[in-house]
């Protein structure tokens, strides 16, 4: 199986024009998922999981429209936000069968047969690492040695850690994988050994500006400094 990892495009609050905890797509995000369904014309995907925030579900919408497949909300990728024991915030999320009657496409995955129990806003890395694992596991079990490809839209962190427990059991470092707005990195599982098979492709964005919270500058040169990943 091969798993296409999207972290979801550019937001309002990433690019610094809101801070809402469940922000809407910035006008450079709405051109940015354009042109993932452009990049990706050539996938046949057999199923689109997402997490259940707005700005997710928006990234993965169009490219499901043109597939005429549903989104498969999950709560393993809800986003993680590395808060000290305690924390507590409004994600402003709304309850999932808000979402779901809101968003005709999305539905909770059929898979999904346990309460629906989305992470604290202080879980540690470790439980961050474990929901992942988690959930790369599910993939491996479902999808197995099939040539079938799925599509996972979430965010930041929680990618890092899926492609981070995809090759290990054992967690690495945080942020040892950044991963950028509307990027695209893959995995393939085979006989048993998972794989990364590309890091970060934007080839699909070359045309767009980068977004504020990018790795990379206009010239395409990686930034020294890690920008904020929220």
């Amino acid at each position: 199986m091969l798993a296409y990892l999207v972290r979801h495009a550019e937001s309002l609050t990433n690019a610094q024009l809101s801070e809402s905890m469940n922000p809407p797509l910035s006008h450079l995000g709405l051109c940015q998922t354009e042109a993932l369904v452009r990049g990706l014309s050539g996938i046949q995907f057999t199923a689109i999981y997402s997490s259940p925030f707005r700005r997710c579900l928006d990234t993965a919408e169009p490219i499901a429209r043109s597939r005429s497949l549903p989104i498969r909300v999950r709560p393993e990728l809800h986003e993680c936000y590395y808060l000290p024991a305690g924390t507590r915030i409004d994600t402003e999320l709304e309850p999932m069968s808000e979402i779901l009657a809101t968003r005709p496409i999305a539905s909770l995955c059929e898979d999904w047969f346990g309460p629906i129990v989305l992470p604290a806003v202080d879980e540690t890395r470790e439980q961050l690492f474990a929901r992942m694992l988690s959930f790369g596991d599910y993939l491996k079990q479902r999808w197995g040695d099939t040539d079938e490809a799925v599509l996972v839209v979430s965010h930041g962190s929680p990618i890092a850690k899926l492609i981070d427990s995809w090759l290990s059991d054992v967690p690495g470092p945080s942020y040892r994988f950044a991963i950028d707005n509307a990027t695209v990195s893959v995995l393939r599982y085979r006989a048993g050994v998972g794989t990364l098979v590309c890091l970060n492709e934007r080839s699909h964005l070359r045309d767009l500006p980068p977004p504020e919270v990018a790795n990379y500058d206009e010239r395409g040169a990686i930034k020294p400094r890690m920008p904020t990943l929220r």
